[in-house]
């Protein structure tokens, strides 16, 4: 038996290595493209754009090595079942739980491998291609700017964009988040229709100019009454120090795919506390309006807070409520946009603890897939072992692109709070699972999953009244 466990193994290690070479050249294919732009438009030196190359390669075998094990399963054993060696071995009393079980060993020990590689190798030399990218970004900013994203440009300043155009550098629904120190929960918020990015080589900055917007701030962050808000048709904002030439750096903060198990756990602990900061923030706000109009409903305090209105005149009287319902109505109105932005402040930290929990169950969930795709690939190269390579290809690619699918979806769902991060991550694994587990039952049953049965059409038989008239 072990030496059929083996054989099963030396079979598909062939395959496995020929699909990780072109897998991952097809998933690097983008990258090559932006190592020769390195030259073209960031005149970035060869042995540094040589590393950015060498640095993204482990990225790309965290996603082709569980790819490649379906690869080397579909061919493998399709090769066997292919030259009979599978119903030999049925013949001789194996079935294909004998065959699964080594493979599927196999691919737990990659699967663990994977994992390990996830949490001491992947964030580190992410971490340093992140560092290289930011060094290499700051010879022109408007580069490190993606849309749909908020990009981090330093420690205290953040910005999202709908939309961006880099030959004119318009864009479009922008949101600036400005924090006085790394850990500010009260920071200042501008939000704008649209605006422009220019870059002064001259004096090393950026520029933005937005238009049509407001900026929110949070002036005294003991007292909540002192919000400002500032509508604007048009904004100039400087950010400094934005260009230099290209140096090394060593940026301690770290972005989620540069952070293990337990630096994402800890970033997604500290989110949460913010978040419950914000909540109490929030509660307080609107506790003390509504502390302040209960007590206008008690005759010992109203007084006191119409500042002794009641006992004016009857014309004078009236002309108090009237500045009374205004001031009312401003209040009201403050209380609402500090809410607001508040919740706005409160969403970006929901993105953030999400996006840490993604990655965190990411770590566990691609290397997984490996099991996964064994276990669904067995029974698929023995249905189609006789309808040649093309079809296992076929397969291979239609269930790389349902995982994808799944993958990307999830994170999405995920990162916007419509979805667990958990199920976000596993339900591709999940779902796999519940179709390889029964179309594995039913190849061990000897019911081939591709064939289509036949049923030749029964000529109905003569009747005696046919056979006399024959005659």
């Amino acid at each position: 038996m072990r030496l059929l466990n083996k054989h099963l193994i030396l079979t598909c290690r062939g395959p496995f290595f020929f699909g990780l070479s072109v897998i991952t050249f097809l998933l690097m294919i983008d990258t090559l493209f932006n190592y020769v732009d390195l030259f073209v438009t960031k005149g970035v030196a060869f042995p540094i754009a040589t590393e950015v190359l060498l640095l993204s390669l482990p990225h790309t075998f965290a996603l082709s090595i569980p790819m490649s094990v379906l690869v080397g399963v579909l061919m493998g054993v399709g090769q066997l079942a292919a030259d009979n060696e599978i119903t030999a071995m049925k013949a001789s009393g194996i079935s294909l739980w004998s065959v699964l079980r080594p493979l599927l060993a196999t691919a737990a020990v990659i699967t663990v491998a994977m994992t390990a590689y996830n949490h001491f190798v992947f964030p580190d030399m992410n971490h340093t291609l992140a560092n290289l990218l930011r060094d290499i970004s700051q010879k022109r900013p408007m580069l490190e700017i993606q849309p749909q994203q908020f990009n981090d440009l330093n420690d205290k300043l953040t910005i999202f964009v709908a939309t961006k155009d880099d030959k004119t550098g318009r864009i479009e629904d922008v949101t600036i988040i400005e924090k006085e120190d790394p850990g500010d929960i009260s920071p200042r918020m501008t939000f704008a229709e649209w605006g422009t990015v220019i870059n002064d080589h001259e004096d090393n900055a950026l520029i933005l100019n937005l238009h049509n917007g407001e900026t929110h701030e949070q002036q005294d962050a003991e007292d909540p009454a002192k919000y400002q808000v500032i509508r604007f048709s048009q904004l100039t904002r400087t950010i400094g120090n934005a260009e230099q030439d290209m140096q090394k750096t060593d940026r301690k903060a770290k972005g989620d795919r540069e952070m293990d198990l337990g630096e994402l756990l800890q970033a997604a602990d500290k989110e949460r506390v913010r978040q419950a900061d914000i909540h109490s923030r929030i509660s307080e706000f609107t506790g003390s309006f509504l502390n302040w109009e209960w007590n206008l409903l008690q005759p010992k305090k109203r007084d006191l807070v119409l500042g002794g209105r009641i006992s004016l005149e009857p014309d004078r009287r009236e002309l108090a409520m009237a500045e009374r319902f205004r001031e009312t109505r401003t209040k009201v109105q403050r209380t609402a946009e500090q809410c607001s932005f508040q919740e706005r402040v409160l969403d970006s930290y929901v993105v953030k603890a999400n996006r840490y929990l993604v990655e965190f169950h990411k770590k566990f969930a691609i290397p997984f897939a490996c099991m996964v795709f064994t276990l669904l690939g067995v029974p698929m190269a023995v249905s189609s072992s006789r309808s040649g390579r093309g079809v296992s290809v076929s397969l291979a690619i239609g269930v790389f692109l349902v995982y994808y699918l799944f993958l990307v979806g999830g994170e999405k769902m995920a990162d916007r709070g419509r979805l667990d991060p958990f199920l976000a991550m596993w339900s591709a694994n999940f779902f796999l699972l519940a179709v390889g587990i029964p179309v594995f039952m039913r190849t061990v049953k000897e019911s081939s999953i591709l064939s289509v049965t036949h049923k030749p059409r029964v000529k109905p038989s003569a009747t005696v009244s046919d056979r006399g008239s024959t005659a």
